[in-house]
């Protein structure tokens, strides 16, 4: 009995110790369960593999809601949002994400329209300059054309058969 009362003042405080240093260490939180919100946040970004120009989200194709409940599982297990397009983005390509990273080779995608619009820009300008240098044309200078024209270029006979039939008429 002695000996029970020895061990139970000794196991006693250890009990105690041993739950004070169980409480102060952080607890890992439960996956909870991801809001429908949260899975389309994510869907959205995405594009349906089998319709062309639908993000996942909109799509009701069996693979689409097949992707939409791996995208919940991964959410549950405590992926983060980018986690999940990285992880799709990795398994199927960029081709899955509806707006193509900034990156590598889809760079060109972004920079390319940019510096097409600013080349466009500079042509107009310097056509607009162009044409704003141009000598307006006069209807002196348009009456010597024509009688330039008229006289290298047409013949007499010619001008008298004109003369004629609208005389005639």
């Amino acid at each position: 009995m002695h000996r029970a009362k020895v061990a139970f003042f000794f196991t006693v405080p250890f009990f105690f110790l041993a739950l004070s240093i169980l409480s102060i260490l952080p607890t890992t939180t439960l996956a909870q369960e991801p809001s429908f919100d949260d899975i389309n946040d994510v869907a959205k970004q995405m594009n349906c593999p089998t319709c062309v120009g639908v993000n996942l989200a909109d799509c009701r194709t069996q693979t689409c809601e097949q992707w939409r409940d791996q995208i919940a599982d991964l959410l549950a297990e405590g992926y983060t949002e980018q986690e999940v397009l990285d992880y799709f983005e990795e398994r199927y390509g960029t081709r899955v994400l509806l707006e193509p990273p900034r990156h590598g080779t889809t760079l060109i995608l972004w920079v390319l329209p940019v510096i097409a619009l600013i080349a466009g820009g500079i042509w107009l300008a310097m056509m607009m300059r162009k044409w704003n240098q141009a000598q307006p044309v006069t209807a002196l200078d348009a009456g010597n054309e024509a009688s330039a024209l008229t006289d290298s270029h047409i013949s007499d006979d010619y001008l008298k058969q004109v003369e004629e039939d609208l005389d005639r008429s």
